[in-house]
């Protein structure tokens, strides 16, 4: 469901940055826009983060949550911002974040996210989805419906896992679906197999990887631009 809005159609006129996707869930979106981040930043660049929504948040002794996701993202952009304005929408269920407002008998809209996004045309922005592309976000909308709306270049996010070439042409083929411009795939080496061998065949985007690190180091990935 596309969601249409004056503020969303303005946000799009103006943004400069990326949205980062996924081919699924827990294929490290977050560990790799922490090294997007972190190539940028040496480049010169300031990086301001949004992840606007997070489930699987930790309860903190006080009883307020914390995105882990969200917190890498601040310390890889080096932002000043809290973790609450990077990430307004928090929920301690480790579920897709759309069960998780049902659960929490809230109604939060894909508006809403682009909203809590509070862009500046002068900043450069990285935005986190929360799954893959197809993936429910909020009470309305799917991760595609977001990011139309933001309309920012997608870089897509790809674990080394068997099936992956198909699960990459897919989210490719559903960006430009979406009336949206792919940059480019980074690969997250989780695994010593080359189960991507031969994807550059099937594709005109470039590809970039990082080593999974367990100790989420953030690398420099060479040649991004």
């Amino acid at each position: 469901m596309a969601i249409h809005t004056p503020q969303a159609a303005e946000f799009q006129q103006k943004l400069r940055g990326f949205f980062i996707t996924g081919t699924d869930t827990d294929v490290g979106k977050t560990y790799v826009a922490g090294c997007i981040a972190h190539t940028l930043i040496q480049q010169g660049k300031s990086i301001t983060p949004r992840k606007p929504i997070a489930s699987g948040a930790i309860k903190q002794s006080d009883g307020t949550l914390i995105s882990e996701d969200a917190r890498l993202l601040k310390q890889a952009c080096q932002s000043a911002e809290s973790i609450e304005t990077i990430c307004p929408f928090q929920f301690e269920q480790a579920i897709s974040p759309q069960t998780a407002i049902e659960l929490n008998n809230q109604y939060i809209t894909t508006c809403d996210l682009v909203n809590a996004c509070a862009f500046n045309q002068e900043e450069l922005y990285l935005v986190e989805g929360a799954g893959g592309f197809y993936s429910p976000i909020s009470s309305d909308g799917l991760n595609k419906d977001l990011a139309q709306q933001l309309g920012l270049p997608v870089i897509i996010v790809v674990m080394n896992k068997l099936g992956c070439i198909n699960q990459t042409l897919l989210t490719i083929e559903a960006v430009k679906n979406a009336g949206l411009t792919p940059h480019s795939i980074v690969l997250n080496c989780a695994d010593k197999t080359n189960f991507y061998e031969g994807i550059s065949e099937w594709v005109e985007l470039p590809i970039f990887s990082v080593n999974y690190a367990q100790d989420q180091q953030l690398q420099i990935i060479e040649n991004f631009a």
